[in-house]
């Protein structure tokens, strides 16, 4: 049978997706039914237009059949649509960043059982991983990988993200995605979190890395939180009166042990900047949040202080709602 090209002859056409040859039916009921002779000539006729069909607004829908095709399709027949599809890093690139290839290369990452493919998929996969993160449908690829690979496999594309960490987290679609990684990743993360502490301050002070640390410090982890707060130790003045990471700050209060919280407090009120961070917009915050997360001696020491600046803060837009704060903590 001549070979045809199923995008310029009208394989796929809105509305009537009519298939134009002498098989009597559509290709997506060819390939449900599953006879194994029509299965192998619609194989024959697609396997050099995969990548073509994957973007294509119809022709997607036929390729996730194929991959979710319960018979007619032997494994060595998928075996080799996954090869075609990977083998030109560039193309693989492109459909992992198209609005349908993304769904076809989900449903084929979903129904991979065979463990070498996944390890061949991921080997082909490696060096864009950093840039399909940074893409709103690559990453989907990217989040599909982590949740149906197995620890081994998921612990290769964190330390690739651990090298291009501060480049994904500060990326307005890449901090979202990394989050999703971290987060369907679990304990196999704690290793790639590393990064992000020793980055701490320059992704706190971001407009998009600081909810990556955000994110890594609701997870609770006492040692992790421990390590962020000795990393950012000596600059919590700054971080307080900074947009950003005045919110870090605020869930490093809110998320960690009592010592931890006080070695906190105790920078912020040793500080000679003390008054500006009350009177700041973002600052004041921290300082409410302070007297929230304080206890004992600390607690009524910092009301104390507070209320030492009391002319200061009485007219301030920002000091009083810390004064009257302090004044309630203190009855």
């Amino acid at each position: 049978m001549e070979e045809i090209n199923p995008i310029s002859t009208g394989f796929f056409t809105s509305g009537s997706n009519i298939w134009n040859n002498d098989y009597g039916s559509l290709p997506y009921e060819v390939i449900e039914e599953g006879d194994p002779t029509y299965v192998a000539m619609i194989l024959s006729e697609i396997k050099d237009y995969l990548h073509q069909l994957m973007k294509h607004q119809f022709g997607n829908y036929l390729i996730q059949k194929i991959f979710e095709a319960k018979k007619g399709i032997t494994n060595i027949q998928i075996h080799s649509i996954v090869y075609l599809i990977i083998y030109d890093t560039h193309k693989l690139r492109d459909v992992c960043k198209n609005n349908h290839g993304t769904r076809v290369m989900q449903i084929m990452l979903e129904n991979m059982k065979c463990p070498v493919k996944k390890y061949v998929v991921l080997y082909m996969m490696k060096p864009i991983i950093d840039e399909l993160m940074k893409n709103i449908n690559g990453g989907y690829v990217i989040v599909q990988c982590v949740k149906v690979f197995p620890p081994t496999l998921k612990k290769v594309i964190l330390d690739e993200l651990a090298k291009y960490c501060v480049e994904i987290a500060t990326h307005k679609i890449g901090c979202s995605v990394l989050q999703t990684c971290i987060k369907d990743s679990e304990i196999l993360a704690m290793g790639f979190i590393t990064p992000i502490i020793s980055n701490a301050m320059l992704l706190a002070e971001d407009c998009y890395g600081n909810y990556v640390v955000q994110f890594v410090i609701k997870m609770k982890f006492p040692l992790v939180n421990e390590r962020m707060i000795r990393e950012l130790c000596g600059k919590f003045v700054r971080l307080s009166m900074n947009k950003h990471a005045s919110n870090v700050v605020e869930d490093l209060m809110r998320c960690s042990n009592q010592d931890d919280v006080n070695a906190i407090v105790e920078e912020l009120i040793r500080s000679t900047d003390f008054l500006n961070v009350i009177q700041d917009p973002y600052g004041n915050y921290v300082a409410q949040r302070a007297l929230k997360c304080t206890k004992g001696y600390l607690r009524r020491k910092l009301s104390f202080t507070i209320r030492s600046y009391r002319n200061e803060l009485q007219n301030h837009p920002h000091g009083k709602l810390v004064l009257d704060n302090a004044k309630s903590s203190k009855r």
